[in-house]
């Protein structure tokens, strides 16, 4: 079963409530979704989708502390979101 992202690191309440608008809940829905799908559905609902969002979506999949990231998986993380 699914851990909800709730209990995923760096998923505070705000991080959960804009996860939960875009139809994300679970750690397996936000595994099955790409980035730039994410940044697409948090733009219509005129969230800021900002890299700190995404850092901490990486790291918490990684149960790591979203400051933890390298400069590589910023990159990374970068070029997936200009792509879209």
């Amino acid at each position: 079963m699914s851990r909800s992202i709730s209990e995923l690191k760096n998923f505070g309440p705000y991080m959960v409530r804009i996860m939960n608008e875009i139809g994300i809940y679970t750690e397996s829905d936000l595994l099955e979704t790409e980035y730039s799908s994410i940044q697409e559905k948090l733009l219509a609902r005129k969230i800021e989708a900002n890299l700190l969002i995404f850092y901490s979506i990486e790291m918490g999949l990684q149960n790591r502390a979203w400051y933890e990231i390298c400069p590589i998986e910023k990159a990374e993380i970068k070029e997936l979101l200009k792509r879209a």
